[in-house]
């Protein structure tokens, strides 16, 4: 069995287009019975957003960097959240921290800010997010808390620093986005997640990643193939088995 992991944004989705070789080549993947799964950071909305008007199916979808995972009918199958004393805390922390938004992602709905201080600038990820009072920072659940800090890295490591000096929280960094997740989750964690939930060994499936971010690389340490590409940093591409082109041209070579 073959397994095909992809990324999104930056991999197979590009501000709101997605090429169009990309759409025929995972139909063909799955046609020969493959898995094609989405990992990404996006929220179960988000990501079901940016993919339907492209008529792209997937067999599971590794969401919120791996804190939510959906079968093919975005049926939950699992999810954990970020501790609400978390929530608060870095709320707290980040509210009248000027250059930064504070968005918070759901299992279902739109995903939520908790604060937005960004003048100007609409985030090209989380698009039309909505407000959340922070009065229901105890009663919501989040399975992923991102700030925002755009051309600011200095910023977002001052906050990751704060937050893993208090807190046991699981971590990424990615396209200006500090996120934090709950302790333990990330991509690679979804992955083996979802092998256990599949009764496949390990041994015996082939397993092909697709990724141009830091948040990427805890499922690229699984894959027998790790695929970036040259828009990728240069740790990535270290990292990394090959760097390929595009999502089209890696699967085409790599996963016949």
């Amino acid at each position: 069995m073959k397994l095909a992991a992809f990324d999104l944004d930056g991999t197979i989705y590009f501000d709101g287009h997605m090429p169009e070789d990309v759409p025929e080549a995972i139909a063909g993947w799955r046609a020969a019975g493959n898995l094609a799964v989405v990992a990404t950071g996006k929220s179960p909305h988000s990501a079901r957003r940016a993919l339907e008007p492209f008529g792209v199916d997937f067999d599971y979808y590794l969401l919120c960097n791996g804190t939510v995972i959906m079968d093919g009918s975005y049926e939950l199958l699992y999810e954990n959240h970020v501790p609400p004393e978390v929530v608060r805390a870095v709320y707290e922390r980040v509210h009248d921290t000027p250059k930064l938004d504070l968005y918070c992602t759901r299992l279902t709905g739109p995903d939520g800010y908790l604060v937005r201080n960004v003048a100007g600038v609409h985030n090209p990820i989380i698009s039309e997010p909505v407000p959340v009072p922070p009065s229901r920072i105890e009663e919501e659940v989040f399975p992923l808390v991102a700030a925002w800090t755009p051309g600011n890295p200095d910023l977002q490591r001052k906050i990751a620093q704060w937050v893993t000096d208090r807190f046991p929280v699981g971590t990424a960094m990615n396209r200006n986005f500090f996120d934090i997740m709950p302790l333990g989750h990330d991509k690679g964690f979804a992955l083996t997640w979802l092998l256990r939930h599949l009764e496949v060994e390990r041994s015996d499936i082939e397993l092909i990643t697709f990724g141009d971010g830091h948040n990427d690389l805890p499922m690229h340490a699984l894959a027998d193939v790790s695929l970036t590409f040259p828009w990728a940093q240069p740790d990535i591409h270290k990292a990394c088995s090959a760097v390929v082109d595009s999502a089209f041209e890696g699967l085409i070579h790599y996963g016949s």
